[in-house]
């Protein structure tokens, strides 16, 4: 008797924990698909949210976004045109952590006063030199062929942070979401888009 009642109780013993182990990673999974729809509904939203601009301590124009999460599944899926860029840089995309994509425009007008030169001893021309802190511009016009020639330097700062709060309302108890912000040393350029991406196995 005392052996079935022992049986009885293991069992029961054994039963309990498995709907324990059963309830555990039932709710384990819940959270997990809904911590997933949550981040995919976010980046769904700042994918199509444009940079916001403000001037930084020293008057450039700065761009800043929310910074996407994806997994790698759902990377190569939603960029397949990134992902191929990717691989023809002999990149393994399953070996990518994060990466930055961004569009810059230029644009600058240059006046400068036209000399007149001999070139190789006999032909007439045109010439002209700019420089300045970002741009050297050579130029040349011999009849009605003009040659110019333009280099140009720049140079890209990005920072990854964690930023404003998504619901300032709950203050400690809402988490900082991960930020970029993109800035380029040339007053001339203008960033136009900016993704930063990380991805997650």
């Amino acid at each position: 008797m005392k052996n079935i009642a022992l049986k009885t109780i293991l069992i029961l013993l054994l039963l309990l924990a498995l709907t324990s182990s059963c309830a555990v990673w039932f709710y384990q999974s819940y959270h997990q698909v809904k911590q997933d729809n949550q981040r995919l509904s976010n980046n769904l939203v700042n994918l199509n949210e444009r940079l916001e601009y403000y001037h930084s301590h020293n008057g450039r124009l700065v761009g800043n976004n929310r910074v996407l999460s994806f997994r790698l599944k759902e990377f190569k899926q939603a960029f397949k045109g990134l992902s191929e860029q990717i691989r023809n840089l002999n990149i393994k995309v399953n070996r990518v952590q994060s990466l930055n994509q961004s569009v810059i425009e230029q644009q600058k007008s240059v006046v400068t006063v036209l000399k007149d030169s001999i070139i190789n001893d006999t032909i007439q021309a045109k010439v002209f030199n700019y420089q300045d802190d970002y741009y050297k511009v050579k130029g040349v016009a011999v009849g009605d062929t003009q040659r110019v020639d333009i280099h140009s330097t720049d140079s890209l700062i990005q920072v990854v942070y964690k930023g404003k709060r998504k619901r300032p309302y709950l203050w400690i108890f809402s988490p900082r979401q991960l930020e970029q912000v993109i800035s380029s040393s040339n007053p001339n350029n203008h960033i136009i888009y900016s993704k930063h991406i990380q991805i997650s196995r």
